[in-house]
């Protein structure tokens, strides 16, 4: 009985919910562009910057050893605070969950 009960107010208030936000919906549905545009838009411009970051990196005229050694120097410097910031947190965590 209690659970019947539950149930339809539960329907009663998604049922209103969808009456409040039908407009809502309609506006972004036909004002806003689509998904699809959007992911394609995404991918010409990585596209885009693939071909001018080679244009760019060819120009420099540094060897192949050289743009790696580079690389790997900056994916270090970057990943290693990641590392040890996330270490602190989950020791911090580990801490507070012993107590």
């Amino acid at each position: 009985m209690i659970n019947a009960l539950i149930t339809g107010i539960f329907n009663v208030i998604i049922s209103l919910v969808n009456v409040v936000l039908a407009p809502i919906d309609l506006l972004i549905s036909n004002f806003l562009p689509d998904l699809s545009v959007a992911l394609s838009s995404v991918g010409k411009m990585f596209g885009l910057v693939g071909n001018v970051l080679g244009f760019v990196v060819s120009l420099t005229g540094l060897s192949s050893t050289a743009l790696s050694l580079i690389v790997m120097y900056y994916t270090f410097k970057l990943s290693v605070p990641i590392l040890v910031s996330s270490m602190k947190q989950a020791i911090n965590w580990y801490k507070a969950l012993k107590l």
